[in-house]
């Protein structure tokens, strides 16, 4: 969102007793995106503060996995937004109505360049998590048997901290005397354009592999004996989650990818076209503040998706909020051994457990 760090006033010095239709307009959009913003930041400040509470306090033990650690980066990055981008950026849209055709002011305007900053480094972070989530679903549903020892927690918080750390220090590049159109030229490049085309590379093979995957399921189920319908029907659940799972990651991918679209093609046309007048700078101006909500709106999203497509969340969140008693370590451990006990057939005959039936097991470990 560094892009709309730059100010359609810039050659403003002062008040100016005429008020133009195109200025106008501007500030009216900038009052509409304040509203929005003043409802979009408390509604992803308190969902994804939920999130982190179900997933600290863990009632059903269903986040004890790696991938879990991917789920509270995003949620992190997109509490940060709410809590800091959004309010700063709506207080600057706010003093610029107020304003009207002045400049908002040095106090306001590095509130706002804070604002983009983290934006910045925040949106970047939702890129590599997702990309990384994406890879991971890959890597369970292709090799699900080395997905446990690719995919481990210390590898995971590695590539957390890693990618944070170089996105922060990237962005401190821009306080190192260079050109702002230059600096804010090589991250969009290198960053949002370059995630969008890998990202949308591994969800074309994630969406090949899971379709494979599937229908491979389907024939070996109509194969199967009859006297595999119990077994069948305890692993449906299992199964049904990690569809949800991977499901989840094709909806996160998609509004990424569109309102990241957004944001780079204003960005672009910022960066590369120089306005002949007013009007056009007014009008690219406002596509960049509406690019940015788009982005401001995936973040809002980003959690309700999260919700939407795994149930074992909405229930650990009841049971956190209705304070339920926890699951102890000692009725899972029964579970668990319950669900991987022989079974008794018809015939007599004893079958096995059905530990290697199912794929993406590390990913969802409650059903």
């Amino acid at each position: 969102m560094n892009g709309s760090l730059t100010n359609v006033f810039e050659n403003v010095s002062g008040n100016i007793s005429f008020i133009s239709p195109e200025v106008r307009l501007y500030r009216q959009v900038e009052l509409a995106l304040a509203v929005i913003l003043c409802i979009l930041s408390p509604i992803t400040v308190i969902s994804n503060a939920l999130l982190l509470t179900a997933i600290y306090k863990d009632p059903l033990r269903c986040f004890r996995t790696p991938m879990t650690f991917f789920i509270v980066g995003l949620a992190i990055s997109d509490l940060l937004v709410g809590l800091t981008v959004e309010p700063f950026f709506a207080i600057f849209y706010v003093v610029g109505f107020s304003n009207f055709n002045a400049r908002p002011g040095a106090v306001y305007e590095l509130i706002q360049r804070i604002g983009g900053i983290i934006s910045t480094i925040a949106i970047s972070v939702s890129f590599f998590v997702v990309l990384a989530l994406s890879v991971c679903q890959y890597v369970a549903v292709t090799y699900p048997h080395k997905f446990k020892a690719l995919v481990s927690k210390k590898r995971v918080l590695c590539s957390l901290a890693v990618s944070s750390v170089y996105i922060t220090g990237f962005c401190m590049l821009q306080f190192t005397g260079i050109e702002l159109n230059t600096f804010l030229l090589i991250d969009l490049v290198m960053h949002p354009t370059l995630f969008s085309i890998v990202l949308i590379v591994v969800q074309v093979l994630l969406y090949t592999s899971f379709n494979r995957h599937l229908k491979r399921k389907y024939t070996l189920r109509r194969a199967a004996s009859v006297n595999q319908s119990l077994r069948r029907a305890n692993s449906y659940k299992k199964r049904h989650n990690e569809r949800q799972f991977t499901i989840m990651t094709f909806y996160l991918t998609a509004i990424l990818l569109v309102s990241a679209s957004l944001h780079n093609i204003a960005l672009y046309i910022y960066l590369f076209k120089k306005p002949k007048n007013l009007v056009e700078k007014v009008n690219i101006h406002i596509c960049l503040r509406v690019s940015d909500l788009a982005l401001f709106i995936k973040v809002a999203l980003d959690i309700f998706i999260y919700a939407w497509r795994l149930p074992s969340y909405r229930r650990a969140l009841k049971c956190t909020l209705f304070g339920r008693q926890r699951v102890t370590r000692g009725s899972s451990t029964t579970l668990r051994k319950t669900s991987d006990a022989p079974t008794v057939m018809e015939n007599g005959q004893k079958e096995t457990g059905t530990e290697n039936s199912t794929m993406l097991q590390p990913l969802v470990a409650c059903t």
